[in-house]
Formats: C-alpha cells, sequence, structure tokens
C-alpha cells in the first residue's frame, strides 16, 4: 500500500525578522527621499520610476523573510522543501527513513556531533513538539534534521522506521 503524508509547518518570525524588515522599508524611505531631493526637478519621470524601483524591491526583498517548511513522507522518504513566500520552493533534504539511526527531543541548545555533514533545522526553535533526526548513511557521513511533525507524518515515519527505532522514537 503506498504511503503519502505531507504537513506546511510555518515559521515564526523572531526579533530578528521584524528588524530585518524595518532596516529594509527604512532604507527604501530613506533612499526614496534622496531621490527625491538630490535629482533636478527636470528628470520628475526618472525620480518617480526610481521611486517604485525601489519599493517595488523593498516589497520583493521583505518578503523573502516569509518561510515555510514542507514534509513530505512518500513509500518511505522523507522531503523536506523550503517555500519562500508562498512562492518559490526548494528541496532541501531527501532522505530514505530506513537509513535514520536515531530520533529523539530536539533541543536548540544541544550542539550537533562532531563529523555532521548537514544540519537543517526545519521548524521553530522554541517548538516543544519538535524532534531531531540522525540520518547515517555510508559516503554521505551524518546528517541532522530537526522538524516538527504531526501525527500523520510520524505515522509514516513509524511505519518505514527500522524495528529497533520505531518503537522507541517520537516519545
Amino acid at each position: 500500500m503506498d504511503t503519502f503524508f505531507e504537513q506546511i509547518v510555518p515559521i515564526k518570525k523572531t526579533a530578528k525578522d521584524y528588524l530585518a524588515i524595518f532596516g529594509i522599508w527604512f532604507a527604501a524611505l530613506l533612499l526614496s527621499f534622496l531621490a527625491i531631493a538630490f535629482l533636478p526637478p527636470s528628470v520628475f519621470a526618472l525620480s518617480i520610476a526610481l521611486i517604485f524601483i525601489i519599493f517595488y524591491g523593498a516589497f520583493m526583498l521583505s518578503k523573502r523573510l516569509f518561510i515555510e517548511y514542507e514534509y513530505i513522507v512518500t513509500n518511505g522518504t522523507l522531503d523536506v522543501d523550503k517555500i519562500i513566500a508562498k512562492s518559490s520552493r526548494k528541496r532541501v533534504m531527501s532522505i530514505e527513513i530506513k537509513d535514520v539511526s536515531s530520533v529523539e527531543k530536539y533541543n536548540p541548545n544541544k550542539k550537533s556531533p562532531v563529523g555532521t555533514e548537514k544540519e537543517v533545522i526545519a521548524c521553530n526553535k522554541d517548538d516543544r513538539n519538535a524532534f531531531c533526526m540522525v540520518i547515517s548513511k555510508e559516503g554521505k557521513g551524518k546528517q541532522i534534521l530537526a522538524f516538527s511533525p504531526d501525527d500523520r507524518i510520524k505515522e509514516g515515519i513509524l511505519k518505514s522506521l527500522p524495528r529497533f527505532l520505531s518503537n522507541s522514537a517520537f516519545k
């Protein structure tokens, strides 16, 4: 029987994100003021076009701070995609669930082990329901995925986990 589950997790903005958005729009206002103040009145149309370009750029840049992650479990494979501004999608990680060596509660203060090739944090850092999955595959080294699955995703992962892990995973 085929297995297919998906879940979208929006990432909450931190104070740093809000500060970046404020900085982008403040810089756009400042550049617009400078364009009006220092360009001669004879090129007013150019000033208006420049202001439009500045605000469009600020909008596009600030929009890139709206991030979501999508978890997709399909027949023993877990794919994690990063969705930016609900318009562009990038595959962050694709793993075979049978290669998972451990599943434990996620601790944002814990350092990743030495020799980790890739670490992906695809959840909110303050999420209490987040888990950390360690994937060990020959030739690829150790990969770590921090994610926050719902019950359906957990169920899909448990079906493909090695038996020695499935009893203790997600506890």
